[in-house]
């Protein structure tokens, strides 16, 4: 996606556009400023980290300014003819990357439609426009969209690429943008910009970059020569960050740092210094604490990015208690950003003259990056009272958030404003510490804070290695005032690793192949448990019951690691799942709280699951009157199934009633694991082996394109059909053969009507449970089998019903295997693994509802033919992508069946897909009707 001048992007082609003219002054070339040339090292060895650099901004538009779409495009022009940074591009000249900045040109403006105050479509807009990289060279460094509301502009989104504003100069840049939509063009003239800083940096600004470097070499000798070995091979990525969110470190930093007279910064980088060093068992500490060198007069109001790193050695010397450490810091931190003001090349060329390699010699040591917004001034002391901040601590909320590929430094600390105090973000690379030690630092940090704001903390400075991992993800509260996160700790069990279970290989491999956020859908598993007002459920009760259902269940606590580069499920022994509690605001508008549990589901539900960071559980509480009425559990499919769904479900049923269960749990995860690697491996042979047997000389139904099919699309078209329901069961009693049967003959015969063929194959799900203690085991069992249905002197249907059946469990119980082992037999075929099932329809019958004894009690002809008249198809939004050219699902609906195409229109185009369900509809109708139905029938 490019945003230029001169290029509309193609995804905007159907979009409202507006352009913002712009003319300014100060066209030219410059040199790239210092922290420019920082980014554009980066971004040519290891490409773009837009998601984490782009700055994203939205300033909030009063009803009453009445500002209209034309106005706003006004003020952004003349926001961008004013600051000539904003219409600076980094182009190469002479192998040189150099700063150009035009006099004139358009900036396209996306224009969002939105509800209420705009903010909801501003955060989308934010999103859209900030995930995809700049093109520097092409691109001016901003992009603008527009939220209306009622035609009048409620938000305008801007985001900037910080390789040319800094957050400081972003600051300065969205004030400007407000005054001049209050009162037009501005008469004072605008702070020094990018070229202008990059041209002094080049000429008369050198010499203060020779003492900084001299600074660092000083300093840098002072550390001893200690390389960081690493403890193990790390995750993918390697370097992950987890969040705490926090008004009390906010309260105590404050606290502390009025009563020591520094400032609230250095306060938190000595908490982050004590819990990084306290137990390095070192007494000189590196800290490379991030510079916005704007002291200098001029570069208060700069627009460019001036932020540099700046470093500095703290003596930890004397056991110092926390109150001196923070003195120690202060000046440390003082010298060390008083010396960030410097070209890099030079700082790099005079570290490899001693023999150092900056790419490696920083990893020993601790980054810091307080990018608040300074409020200007000293702040008084906050009034709180010990109690008041102790019971802060407990609405902290923590999360994990994105990780990535590389830095300079095994640990990294980024302090941000939130509405809710500060949010503290730990990025730790998994190869030198445990994943797991994010939470416990962070929440040490804050204890550690919390003490010291009201009492002298002697060294080692806390005692407290904090709390239990707790994996937020998504389970966070809205910004609503009506949830909070709870949590719901578990103890006892085993900590233990294994090998992923072949059902978890071959999720897994679907987790990679699903990129889009609508067919990830089919990875979580939803499930609601209404709670009768009678049980007077209170949410203590509650938590105890899903904390006891984590420690009875280990799947529940399993995340995934990257162990001599293949997946291992690693169980926890302790820790704490977040529980999200819902409070319905008006009880009489859902006085059951089922409306609050079905937002919950679609909100916890969608984003994926961090399988590394996350318990494989996401739970909400959902209270009428102070009492639970529903509670919302989504799984991942990833490690359980939805018979293991079941299961846990029915044993929170029990623990909330009883508090307790006897019977001891099934298989979990890892006792698959340990079974399939100690006796499986014969029968994950003969699957195999049945594998080649039944492909040898089967072409799929859908291996030929329509010669009428337009572009590719995954449509998805959905039957739910009462005649369908009772057909099915008629069938099925009549002729001894399950439901699914029916239903997978019937799809055979329509699918291959009139092609001749002796076969059809069809893909199916199958569940594993007949094995020995499967059938109460927790864990995601389900693998794919492979169904040849034998179609030969075009059989009557009956005659196909019992072909249908044989075939069915001859499948099924060839359908435990090692994906591995499969890939290898299916690639020594000739075929790609990964595509080669694509022509043969895939079925899956996702019911939970299937009769095990269907009845021959049913409705007569007449009402059963009335009942066809009452199934409706509609269409289903698109899938982005998907890796089958069709695929059957069979689901619940109430009183009917639900069957769901899914279709690539390139082999199933859009009448052929909805002839496919009619058609299986049809024929098993007839076949429900006449007991001589022949398979014409599905034609």
């Amino acid at each position: 996606m490019r945003f230029t001048d001169m290029v509309v992007p193609a995804e905007w082609a159907s979009e409202t556009l507006v352009h913002a003219e712009f003319t300014g002054a100060g066209a030219g070339t410059a040199p790239l400023t210092w922290a420019q040339q920082v980014l554009w090292r980066a971004l040519t060895r290891f490409g773009s980290n837009h998601r984490f650099l782009n700055l994203r901004r939205t300033v909030a538009v009063s009803a009453r300014a009445g500002a209209d779409v034309a106005a706003a495009a006004r003020a952004v022009g003349e926001l961008v003819g004013r600051h000539s940074a904003l219409r600076t591009r980094l182009r190469v000249s002479d192998g040189e990357p150099r700063q150009e900045t035009a006099a004139a040109g358009v900036l396209p403006l996306l224009v969002y439609a939105g509800a209420d105050d705009g903010s909801g479509a501003a955060g989308v807009a934010a999103g859209r426009l900030g995930d995809v990289a700049f093109d520097h060279a092409e691109e001016w460094p901003l992009r603008v969209a527009l939220v209306t509301v009622d035609d009048r502009v409620r938000q305008i989104v801007v985001v900037f690429s910080h390789t040319t504003v800094d957050a400081h100069a972003a600051e300065v840049v969205l004030r400007d943008l407000r005054l001049i939509l209050l009162r037009g063009p501005l008469p004072t003239p605008p702070g020094p910009q990018s070229a202008d800083v990059g041209r002094r940096q080049h000429g008369a600004d050198r010499r203060r970059s020779e003492r900084a470097v001299a600074h660092w070499l000083r300093e840098f000798q002072r550390l001893p020569r200690r390389p960081l070995t690493p403890t193990g091979p790390g995750l993918d990525p390697p370097l992950r960050r987890g969040v705490l969110v926090s008004s009390a470190i906010d309260t105590a930093a404050r606290l502390i740092a009025a009563r020591q007279r520094v400032s609230v910064s250095a306060v938190l980088l000595a908490g982050y210094t004590a819990m990084a060093a306290r137990d390095s068992g070192r007494e000189l500490c590196g800290l490379f604490p991030m510079a916005h060198n704007r002291f200098r007069v001029e570069y208060a109001d700069a627009v460019a990015n001036l932020g540099q790193i700046g470093f500095c050695v703290v003596d930890l010397s004397g056991r110092p208690d926390f109150g001196e450490l923070v003195s120690r810091v202060w000046t440390a931190s003082l010298d060390g950003l008083r010396h960030a003001y410097y070209e890099p090349p030079a700082l790099r060329r005079a570290f490899e003259a001693q023999g150092v390699d900056l790419d490696s010699a920083f990893l020993p040591y601790h980054y810091f990056n307080d990018v608040r917004l300074a409020t200007g001034g000293a702040e008084p002391a906050p009034r709180v009272t010990p109690g008041e901040l102790r019971a802060a601590v407990e609405r902290s909320t923590f999360s994990w958030t994105a990780g990535l590929q590389q830095a300079a430094w095994h640990l990294l600390a980024h302090v941000v404003d939130e509405p809710a105090g500060v949010g503290v973000t730990l990025t730790a690379d998994t190869r030198h510490l445990p994943m797991d030690a994010a939470e416990p630092f962070l929440r040490g940090l804050e204890e550690l804070l919390v003490e010291a704001a009201f009492a002298a903390v002697p060294w080692p400075w806390s005692s407290v290695r904090a709390g239990l991992p707790a994996a937020a993800g998504p389970v966070t509260p809205d910004a609503t005032g009506t949830e909070q996160v709870a949590y719901a700790s578990f103890h006892g069990g085993r900590a233990a690793s294994a090998p992923l279970t072949w059902g978890q290989r071959a999720m897994w491999r679907t987790v990679e192949e699903f990129d889009s956020p609508a067919a990830y859908r089919v990875l979580a598993l939803p499930r609601t448990l209404t709670v009768p007002a009678r049980a007077d459920l209170t949410v203590p009760r509650a938590l105890d019951a899903v904390g006891a259902l984590v420690a009875r269940h280990e799947s529940l606590r399993t995340r995934f690691r990257l162990r001599d580069r293949e997946l291992h499920q690693e169980a926890a022994a302790t820790g704490r799942l977040p529980v999200l509690v819902h409070a319905v605001a008006r009880p009489a508008d859902d006085p059951n709280g089922r409306r609050a549990a079905a937002a919950l589901t679609a909100r916890l539900g969608e984003p994926r699951f961090d399988h590394v960071a996350e318990w494989p559980l996401r739970v909400a509480l959902v209270t009428v009157d102070d009492r639970v009425r529903q509670i919302v559990a989504v799984f991942s499919h990833a490690v359980v199934d939805l018979h293991a769904a079941d299961t846990v479900l029915r044993d929170l049923r029990a623990l909330l009633l009883r508090g307790a269960l006897d019977t001891p749990p099934g298989l979990q995860s890892l006792d698959l694991a340990e079974r399939e690697r100690r006796v499986g491996t014969g029968r994950s042979q003969r699957a195999v082996a049945y594998w080649v047997r039944q492909l040898d000389g089967l072409t799929g139904s859908l291996s030929d394109p329509d010669p009428s099919a337009a572009a590719a699309r995954h449509l998805r078209g959905s039957l739910v059909s009462p005649a369908l329901h009772h057909a099915t069961g008629l069938v099925a009693a009549r002729h001894g053969v399950s439901t699914s049967d029916a239903l997978l003959a019937a799809t055979a015969a329509v699918l291959d009507a009139g092609s001749g063929r002796g076969a059809c194959g069809i893909v199916v799900m199958a569940n594993n449970r007949f094995q020995p203690d499967h059938d109460r085991a927790v864990g995601t069992l389900n693998q794919i089998g492979f169904c040849r249905v034998d179609l030969a002197d075009r059989p009557g249907f009956a005659e196909l019903l019992s072909r249908t059946r044989r075939s069915a469990l001859d499948a099924y119980r060839h359908a435990y295997y090692d994906p591995t082992a499969w890939e290898q037999a299916v690639t020594e075929l000739g075929h790609d693994h990964r595509t080669f099932l694509a022509p043969f329809c895939y079925l899956n019958d996702a019911r939970l509802s299937r009769p095990a004894r269907p009845s021959t009690a049913g409705p007569d002809e007449a009402d059963l033919r009335a009942m066809l008249t009452r199934s409706t198809v509609r269409w289903l939004p698109d899938l982005a992508q998907f890796p089958w050219r069709c695929r059957l699902q069979v689901r619940d609906a109430p009183g009917a069946v639900e069957l769901i195409v899914t279709a690539d229109t390139r082999y199933l185009p859009p009448g052929r897909a909805e002839g496919l369900l009619r058609g299986v509809e049809a024929l098993l109708v007839e076949a429900a009707v006449d007991d001589t139905a022949h398979i014409a029938a599905a034609r």
